[in-house]
């Protein structure tokens, strides 16, 4: 059933966004993280430099694929990385265009963000904590046994 919207256009059973190209958003984020490695922003992974961007940072296809997560899913979460990082940058510049206090205010803005996004992934952060330490103790436990065969060699 398509019901009309205030701009009287139809809103059907599939959004505009979801007619995004799915390569294109996979080209996009991956563009972006390598660009945002000459950028000295924080958290930036580079390495390994034979990867692409988007498999340094585990969120390939394949990658969330084998955690169980359906390929249309995968197509969302890439859909929204890119509509609501340009979306919200966007909407910022435009109200900030009427200011002269566009750094103080930008920064606010940018701040109360992190913190929000912060608070909605605050019962996952002791779970997060305790993968990433987890699956650190793998890592070293490998890297023993390596060693250890090695040594007896």
């Amino acid at each position: 059933m398509k019901v009309m919207n205030k701009r009287g256009s139809s809103q059907g059973g599939q959004r505009e966004g979801a007619k995004m190209n799915r390569q294109v958003l996979e080209t996009w984020i991956n563009e972006t993280l390598r660009d945002a490695e000459h950028l000295d922003i924080p958290n930036v992974i580079l390495k390994p430099e034979h990867q692409s961007p988007i498999s340094r940072y585990q969120i390939d296809r394949l990658v969330l694929t084998n955690a169980g997560i359906p390929p249309d899913m995968i197509s969302r979460i890439y859909r929204a990385l890119f509509v609501y990082s340009v979306g919200f940058y966007e909407l910022i510049k435009k109200c900030l265009e009427h200011t002269e206090k566009k750094y103080t205010i930008i920064t606010s803005i940018w701040k109360v963000f992190s913190i929000l996004l912060e608070y909605c992934c605050r019962t996952d952060y002791r779970m997060l904590i305790s993968e990433i330490s987890r699956e650190a103790e793998e890592k070293m436990k490998k890297m023993t046994e390596k060693y250890d065969e090695r040594f007896q060699e």
